[in-house]
Formats: structure tokens, C-alpha cells, sequence
């Protein structure tokens, strides 16, 4: 809890005198998808910090903004004893480890960025019949409220019925439709994992909406300005973040490396190799 009385929810897992990073989970999820990374952590020798982000769990819901997550996280890094550290974000996470770098560029080490969403709307043309954009433009026009509002309904019908069922047909739904090759990842524990994250993660859809409205708005940070180096992992068969998000993040971010994986979907790029994130952030032995 912060002087203020707000709360971020943390999951910790790794090594606890490792090399401390900091999970930014994807949305709609939250700290309990650090999970995914605990056993790689552990022998790669990083100290995992994973966070809930305002809205989701038991985490404060506050106005949405990257920057006051990145600012925030400072503070939880605070309260849990870290001096540097490295940030890592997953796909609707992405802008938070951007808005953290920005926060303090001489703690914050390094920057990872998974499947990572940019401002899409100024990155490719959008799908006119995309049920977002008639949200944001609520947000274009000074009508926040009304935004959150919507998105909040758009939860609602994607996840009530969802999160009814038990939860083997939970995960089976969540993931229906995903490509067979891009489920590797999903075994039998991460399939515990996620239905104990989507629970506790969307128990309101505040954090859901948040989350759409803060990066699917106008930014409030510039990624241009991000001095620390950062790195940009992105599946070339990616269907929800394509690589020409990778690429407009990576001609504007002063130190960016961008890798590319061949024939590799959204979640195979984000799960499927965290000791060799863990090794490029400078937080675990060197990938082989």
C-alpha cells in the first residue's frame, strides 16, 4: 500500500536475491501471469516481480495513463527494497515498460517489450469496422467516461460467459481459434496458471477497460525519448500484434534491438522464451 492508501497487487517468484525484473502481464490479465516466467526466473537467476496493474485484481483503479503506472512502479520497486532493475512488458503491457523506462532512465536498466501493442491507430490504416474505434473516438472527443464505460460492456460480453464455466472449458474457450503451433507453450500448469490469473485478473473489467483507453488513445509518453536500451521480441505470424507495430516502435526508440521470430504467433513469442529475455535484459546468464 502506498502513503496515498492505493494498492498494487505484486506476485513474486525467480530467485529472491536475483537480478530484480519487473512483469508488466498483457491485457487483460494480472500479476498471476508472472507465473508463466517463475520456474525460467529461478534458473536463470532473476528475482521476478509481477504486477496488477489499476483495475485489475485487487489493484486500485486510478484515471487511466501510461505515465502513472510508470511512475507507480517506481514506487512498488520502493516498497519492495529494489534499487535498478530491468522492466519487461507483454503485449498490452508494452506501453507500461516503456512509460517505467521514461519514469528513470538511471534505475531502470533495460527495457523488454513482448508482442508489445504500439499506438496503433497511427500505425496502420484500422479496420473501419473495428468495435473499438467508435470507443476511442469517445476518447478522442474529451468523453473518458464514456469510453471506459463502453469498454467495460465490451468486457462484460467478451468475459462474463467465459469465466462462468469451469476451468478447462474457460482456457478452452479463451484460447479457441488460436493457432495449434502457437499453443506450445500452454501445458497443463500454464493452463492452471491462466485460469487462476483471468479470475482473480477480471474480477471487474476496470482494469480491461483502462488498459484500452490509455494505449488505445492518445499516448501520454514518448517513445522517442526512451535513452535506456530495449529490446523488441515480436512473432512474424502474429495476428493481434503484427510486426508493423515492432517495426514503428523500433525506428523511434533510440536504442532498440528488434528480433523478429520466423513463422511465431503471439503467444509463442511472449511465453516461450523467457531465458533468453531474462539473458537480454542483463538479468540472467547468457542465452546459448
Amino acid at each position: 500500500m502506498f502513503e496515498d492508501e492505493r494498492v498494487v497487487e505484486v506476485w513474486e517468484g525467480g530467485d529472491p536475491a536475483g537480478a530484480p525484473v519487473v512483469f508488466q502481464p498483457g491485457t487483460p490479465s494480472g500479476r498471476l501471469q508472472g507465473v508463466l516466467g517463475d520456474a525460467a526466473a529461478k534458473r536463470c537467476g532473476v528475482r521476478l516481480i509481477s504486477v496488477s496493474r489499476p483495475g485489475y485484481g485487487g489493484s486500485t483503479y486510478t484515471s487511466p495513463s501510461l505515465a502513472s503506472v510508470g511512475h507507480d512502479t517506481l514506487l512498488v520497486a520502493d516498497e519492495l527494497g529494489v534499487g535498478e532493475f530491468a522492466v519487461l512488458g507483454a503485449s498490452g503491457g508494452g506501453p507500461y515498460a516503456i512509460a517505467t523506462g521514461l519514469a528513470d532512465p538511471q534505475r531502470v536498466k533495460a527495457v523488454g517489450l513482448a508482442g508489445a501493442v504500439g499506438p496503433w491507430r497511427l500505425i496502420e490504416p484500422p479496420d473501419p469496422d473495428d468495435p473499438d474505434l467508435p470507443l476511442l473516438a469517445l476518447v478522442d472527443a474529451g468523453d473518458v467516461a464514456g469510453a471506459l464505460d463502453g469498454f467495460r460492456r465490451q468486457g462484460a460480453q467478451a468475459f462474463d460467459r467465459m469465466l462462468a464455466l469451469d476451468d478447462t472449458a474457460m482456457i478452452d474457450t479463451f484460447f479457441e481459434g488460436a493457432p495449434s503451433e502457437d499453443l506450445g507453450w500452454l501445458d497443463a500448469e500454464a493452463r492452471v496458471v491462466w485460469a487462476a490469473d483471468a479470475r482473480e485478473a477480471l474480477a471487474s473489467y476496470d482494469g480491461y477497460a483502462r488498459d484500452n483507453v490509455a494505449w488505445g488513445g492518445a499516448w501520454d509518453v514518448d517513445p522517442t525519448r526512451l535513452t535506456v536500451p530495449t529490446w523488441l521480441w515480436y512473432g512474424e505470424a502474429d495476428r493481434m500484434v503484427p510486426p508493423s507495430q515492432a517495426r514503428w516502435l523500433a525506428q523511434r526508440i533510440p536504442r532498440a534491438t528488434l528480433i523478429v521470430r520466423p513463422g511465431e504467433g503471439h503467444g509463442r513469442t511472449i511465453f516461450g522464451h523467457w531465458a533468453e529475455m531474462f539473458s537480454a535484459l542483463g538479468a540472467g546468464p547468457p542465452a546459448p
